[in-house]
């Protein structure tokens, strides 16, 4: 897919924009849900995300937003890319955990669930591409991704980095982990850097969509 096939259309160029954030997000959402559901560990942001929705007695996804919402101000604060995809993220993802897990059982089959495990970070890295493609911001947590990453870091190697941070924090919290967790923190990483590298490396950012909060 290649943005200049677009430039001269910008109302198909905005609706595929648009279409990359809610598809990509919808994706990310599902992806963590279906950790949740197979009860093998989830995804490190979610093992905190678990140990907070423990404490207050909140649904997993509730704290998803209400955390992204916090969050929001400190990607300001590291001057990342806040848009309509930024926005977005802090609602729709939340949004379709709760949704997913209010409609879907979990399954009882020990092959399903490692079934979900491996297509976990499969859905969330690719979703991940699709939303950042868009070039519309950052999601408040990848927004952390990519400061680390303008401070030198690869995508993987910053990703990575803030997954064990979670990790760690959400663990000494009470949030739950297992074997999903350490599948999840190994590969979103580098599926997300393979994506981006070999499927699609997005539009560019567009003048005036986009705030960032320039250096004094």
């Amino acid at each position: 897919m290649s943005w200049r096939a677009h430039q001269n259309d910008p109302v198909k160029e905005t609706t595929i924009r648009a279409a990359a954030i809610l598809v990509g997000l919808v994706m990310f959402g599902v992806g963590i849900g279906t950790l949740f559901l197979a009860d093998l560990g989830v995804g490190p942001w979610d093992v905190l995300h678990d140990a907070l929705a423990g404490l207050i007695d909140r649904q997993p996804g509730t704290v998803i937003i209400g955390l992204g919402l916090v969050l929001l101000v400190l990607v300001a604060t590291l001057r990342q890319p806040i848009g309509p995809a930024t926005v977005a993220n802090v609602v729709i993802i939340g949004s379709t955990v709760n949704a997913l897990m209010a409609v879907v059982e979990p399954p009882s089959s020990v092959a399903v669930r490692v079934l979900l495990v491996v297509t976990a970070p499969i859905l969330v890295a690719f979703g991940t591409m699709l939303y950042l493609g868009a070039g519309l911001g950052t999601g408040v947590r990848d927004g952390l991704m990519t400061a680390l990453a303008d401070a030198g870091l690869s995508i993987r190697a910053a990703r990575t980095c803030l997954e064990v941070t979670v990790l760690v924090g959400g663990g000494a919290l009470g949030g739950s982990y297992g074997v999903g967790t350490l599948a999840f923190a190994l590969l979103v990483g580098p599926l997300l850097q393979l994506f981006r590298h070999r499927v699609w490396a997005g539009y560019p950012e567009p003048a005036g969509w986009v705030y960032r909060r320039h250096r004094r």
